[in-house]
C-alpha cells in the first residue's frame, strides 16, 4: 500500500485505487488551491494547499473509524463486509470533501452559482461527470455502493442511519476536518493557538443512539480533551482567521477575481462545468493578475491594501450593530469601492445545539443511552457559541482621516438618538 508523508500525521497509508483518484488532474489541482486563501501575504509561510489537508482528513477519519469500530462494534453489528464497505465510504467522502473549493478557497465561496450550493455542489458535480466518478463505481461495485452515494454524503443529503453516522465523522461540530486544519494551520502560520491533544480527542470519541442510529459523541472523561480543541478553534479565528490583515486582503481578492471572470468568462460567476472550473486556480489567477488593468490587482500583487482606521468591539450590544449598519450603508454611498472597504462579518467559533438539539454529547458514566449537552459539562468554553462580531472600515492613506472622523462622528450622533 503506497504511503505518502505528512508534517502532521508521519506517513498517511493509501490504496491504490485511491492513489488514482489522487492521480487525476481534478484532485492534483488541490496543489494549487490554497487552504488559508490570501493568509500568506501576512503569515509568509502559511502557503499549504487543500491537496494535504484532504489527506489528512482522510486520515483522520480512519483513525475515528477504527476507534469507534474497536470500541463499539458489539452495538453496530457490523459484518466484515459491512466494516469495510464503510469504511471505504468515510475514506473516499474524507479525501474528496473539499475537491470543488474555487481558487484561495474560502475567499471566492460567494462566486459559485446560486444553483451549485458552494463548493460542495462543484464537489459532487466532479465526482460524478468526471473520471472520478468512474474510479469510485469499480470501487465501489464490490462494496454496493457508487460515486452517487459519495458525492450525496458530501452534499450531507444521506438517508441510511449508516452514512449519517460516517457523514458524522468528517462533516460536524467534532469531526476529522477540523481535527486536522488545526492542527495544519497552527504549524504552517507559525502560531500555537491551534494546537490540541489530537491523541487524546481521539480516545474519548465514543457512540451515542440517536433516531434509531448512531452519532459520535465524547466519553464523560473526555470532556477536557475536548475543550481543548474548541479553545484551539476559537483562538485561530480570532487571532488567523479574522485577522483584519487577512480580512481586506479577502476582499481584495474577490473584487480582483470578479473583474478577472468578467474579463474571461463575461460574468463573474465561477464556471460550473467541471472542465473550465477546475482551470480557475491560485497559479492561474495569479498569472492573469499580472495582465489584468484591474485595480486590485496592483493593489494585490504589491501588496499595497487599504488600511484599517476604524473598529469596533468584537462583541457589540444590538443597537450598536444597528449604528454600524448606518455607518456602513452611508460610507458605501460617500465613497467609491476602491476608496472604502466596510468589512462586517460574524462567526460562531462553535455551535452546542442546532434547534434545541445538542451538537456535541457527553456521555453518561451511568448509561449507555444517557447523554448531556456538551454546553452543559463544558461552562469554560460554553460563552464560546456567542458569534464573534467584527466591523471594520478600511480606507486609503488620502482618504483616511476624513473617514476615521465620519466614522466617529456618525457613531456618536446614532449612539445618542440622533440621525
Amino acid at each position: 500500500m503506497p504511503e505518502i508523508r505528512d508534517p502532521i500525521h508521519g506517513f498517511i497509508s493509501v490504496s491504490c485505487d485511491e492513489r488514482k483518484i489522487i492521480d487525476t488532474r481534478y484532485f492534483q489541482r488541490l496543489r494549487r488551491i490554497r487552504q488559508l486563501g490570501t493568509t500568506y501575504l501576512l503569515y509568509p509561510a502559511a502557503e499549504h494547499t487543500r491537496f494535504p489537508h484532504s489527506l489528512g482528513v482522510m486520515h483522520i477519519s480512519s483513525l475515528i473509524f477504527d476507534k469507534l469500530v474497536e470500541k463499539r462494534g458489539t452495538v453496530l453489528r457490523w459484518s466484515s463486509a459491512e466494516k469495510e464497505k464503510y469504511k471505504q465510504m468515510l475514506r473516499l467522502a474524507s479525501l474528496l470533501h473539499d475537491l470543488g473549493h474555487a481558487p484561495f478557497s474560502h475567499v471566492s465561496d460567494d462566486l459559485f452559482d446560486a444553483a451549485l450550493k458552494g463548493h460542495e455542489g462543484m464537489a459532487a458535480k466532479m465526482i460524478t461527470e468526471t473520471e472520478i466518478g468512474q474510479i469510485i463505481d469499480k470501487i465501489g461495485r464490490e462494496h454496493g455502493f457508487g460515486s452517487k452515494d459519495i458525492a450525496a454524503m458530501i452534499m450531507g443529503q444521506v438517508f441510511t442511519k449508516e452514512e449519517q453516522l460516517i457523514t458524522n465523522i468528517f462533516s460536524s461540530e467534532l469531526d476529522s476536518d477540523k481535527m486536522d486544519y488545526l492542527l495544519r494551520d497552527s504549524l504552517f502560520t507559525g502560531v500555537k493557538y491551534g494546537y490540541y491533544d489530537l491523541d487524546r480527542v481521539l480516545n474519548v470519541l465514543n457512540l451515542f443512539p440517536k433516531d434509531g442510529g448512531w452519532i459520535v459523541g465524547v466519553d464523560h472523561d473526555g470532556v477536557q480533551a475536548v475543550e481543548g480543541l474548541i479553545l484551539a478553534r476559537y483562538f485561530m479565528f480570532a487571532q488567523v482567521y479574522l485577522h483584519r490583515t487577512r480580512r481586506i486582503y479577502d476582499k481584495i481578492m474577490v473584487n480582483l477575481l470578479k473583474d478577472l471572470l468578467l474579463e474571461k468568462n463575461g460574468k463573474k460567476r465561477l464556471p460550473t462545468n467541471p472542465e473550465k472550473f477546475i482551470l480557475w486556480d491560485d497559479d492561474a489567477v495569479l498569472q492573469e493578475a499580472k495582465n489584468s488593468s484591474s485595480l486590485w490587482a496592483e493593489r494585490f500583487l504589491n501588496r499595497k491594501h487599504l488600511k484599517c482606521v476604524w473598529e469596533t468591539d468584537p462583541r457589540p450590544l444590538k443597537e450598536e450593530r444597528a449604528y454600524q449598519t448606518r455607518i456602513k450603508d452611508e460610507l458605501e454611498s460617500r465613497y467609491k469601492s476602491s476608496q472604502v472597504i466596510v468589512d462586517q462579518y460574524q462567526k460562531a467559533p462553535i455551535k452546542f445545539d442546532i434547534d434545541g438539539t445538542p451538537t456535541i454529547h457527553v456521555l453518561s458514566n451511568q448509561s449507555a443511552t444517557e447523554a448531556f449537552s456538551f454546553r452543559d459539562k463544558a461552562p469554560i468554553v460554553a460563552k464560546l457559541e456567542e458569534p464573534i462580531y467584527i466591523f471594520r472600515v478600511y480606507t486609503d492613506e488620502e482618504n483616511a482621516k476624513e473617514v476615521k472622523d465620519y466614522a466617529d462622528m456618525r457613531y456618536v450622533i446614532l449612539k445618542g438618538g440622533g440621525n
